[in-house]
């Protein structure tokens, strides 16, 4: 198939969650598979200039319709690899910026015309290119309203979109794109668009509720979650139109992957010391580099638990730090932590690290690349408290590194992790908690402790299983490949 792949975001070209990760490891499997793969994003100058990038093409003149007005654009263009190629959007009033989409933790007042720009570019890149796509697949509210495009008078008569339909993928339906409707002015759409079947939405314009209701298809990224969004506790006031999606078969549920080259210690040059399930011994010394690193205790007795996540009511972060102190007073246990995001929370960890130096160290901030490999690598376990994850893939990072996860039981979560069982650990991956509060989780934590210090075989055997599992891409491709071909009947 000619798919064209819309994302605000993609690993390495710019990053600020998951959505990068799966923005580049998807269209690089379906690429492999045999189909013709153009992603196209913005691009942002001061998060790819230090890349280096050596283009093989750049398409000076891109007319983009932007309110009653014609602006100018262009296109990079990058040829990755065989049936892969980048088109980057280049528009520096929207894009040049130190940061993608906030600053410190402030929406950009002009996200609604940025992205409503980038839609619009999306349709001209099509065009000014001679792309005859066969789906246009959409990430996310930054590009939903292509599928409302694609259905308008102002693109259906093209015959580059003629045998064209589009997938919508939810990666996290809290986000979504809810702007004044005084913003339909800069899509070009008419007023006949803003109804409670397309964008309207409380008397607002939602921009990912548009991308739902006109979208061939919609997909979620874990099965589990795409059940969770048809209730209202978390369809963030869009399960109903969801729910029409899915009687009418339009919703499917996809387990994310992981890139499984990027991320494997056998291999991975980022580490101190390679491993793999029949050689476990560089797995400590990562441990005891990640502990020097932070500046805690080397100590090869004592379990560690490692964190990296946004500081969001999302992630579930306040409460771990609610449970936190009572383990740093009494426990012979480990922490590290590295996020940014609510600077209540920031404060509260670093006052606790600075209390526990010991026991707890925290990084207030964005990892590195190689520190992120580092802690997947050298903690024994992984904490993930989240009120509702959509997939994740922190935890299948971890359970490829023999790390093992600590999850509440909610999205993807319960869909990868496998709850211990101490009579036959043989099919367990990891911990999980369902009650999302301070004693649960710290039971749970301390409960993992425990097996760590007392059971090293069932430590042994959770780590191969963990390690052994398949969450690769191509595991879930050709569920994508199905989809693709069902939004055509």
């Amino acid at each position: 198939m000619n798919i064209v792949w819309a994302t605000s975001e993609s690993v390495p070209y710019a990053k600020t969650g998951g959505l990068a990760d799966v923005s580049s490891a998807l269209p690089k499997a379906l690429a492999r598979r045999g189909h013709s793969i153009h992603v196209i994003m913005p691009y942002y100058p001061q998060q790819m200039a230090k890349l280096n990038l050596k283009f093989d093409a750049v398409h000076e003149m891109l007319g983009v319709p932007f309110g009653d007005a014609n602006e100018w654009a262009q296109i990079r263009i990058l040829k990755v690899e065989k049936n892969l190629t980048y088109c980057f959007i280049e528009f520096n009033r929207f894009y040049d910026r130190a940061t993608l989409y906030d600053w410190n933790g402030s929406e950009y007042p002009d996200n609604a015309q940025r992205f409503i720009f980038f839609s619009r570019a999306v349709m001209q890149t099509v065009l000014a290119l001679g792309l005859h796509p066969d789906i246009l697949h959409l990430n996310d509210w930054h590009c939903a309203l292509c599928s409302v495009y694609l259905r308008s008078s102002l693109y259906s008569g093209f015959r580059n979109f003629a045998d064209c339909r589009s997938v919508m993928t939810i990666h996290n339906i809290g986000y979504q794109g809810v702007y004044d409707q005084g913003n339909l002015y800069w899509t070009g759409l008419g007023w006949e668009y803003f109804n409670f079947r397309c964008l309207e939405f409380y008397n607002r314009m939602n921009l990912l509720k548009g991308g739902i209701m006109c979208a061939d298809m919609v997909s979620t990224v874990s099965p589990s979650y795409a059940e969770e969004i048809l209730s209202p506790e978390y369809g963030f006031s869009l399960d109903s139109s969801l729910r029409h999606c899915a009687y009418h078969g339009r919703l499917r549920g996809i387990l994310n992957g992981i890139d499984v080259s990027e991320w494997n210690p056998a291999s991975d040059q980022r580490l101190p010391a390679v491993f793999s399930p029949d050689d476990m011994a560089g797995k400590a010394v990562c441990k005891a580099a990640l502990q020097e690193h932070f500046g805690l205790p080397v100590r090869p007795d004592v379990p560690l638990f490692g964190v990296i996540s946004r500081l969001a009511y999302q992630k579930g972060l306040d409460v771990f730090a609610d449970s936190l102190e009572d383990m740093l007073y009494h426990d012979d246990s480990q922490f590290i932590l590295i996020g940014s995001g609510d600077p209540w929370l920031q404060g509260r960890f670093s006052w606790l690290a600075s209390k526990y130096p010991e026991k707890f160290a925290a990084y207030i901030g964005y990892a590195s690349d190689k520190i992120s490999h580092l802690l997947e690598a050298g903690s024994d376990f992984f904490v993930m408290p989240s009120r509702y994850e959509p997939c994740g893939l922190n935890q299948m990072y971890s359970m490829r590194y023999g790390t093992m996860p600590i999850v509440r039981s909610t999205g993807g979560l319960a869909d990868t992790v496998r709850n211990y069982n101490a009579d036959d650990p043989s099919a367990s991956t990891g911990f999980v908690l369902w009650d999302l509060n301070p004693v649960s989780l710290r039971n749970t934590i301390r409960w993992a402790g425990d097996v760590y210090r007392k059971h090293p075989e069932a430590v042994a055997q959770l780590r191969r299983n963990g390690m052994t599992a398949d969450f690769s891409w191509d595991n879930t491709a050709s569920q994508y490949e199905k989809m693709y071909r069902d939004a055509h009947q």
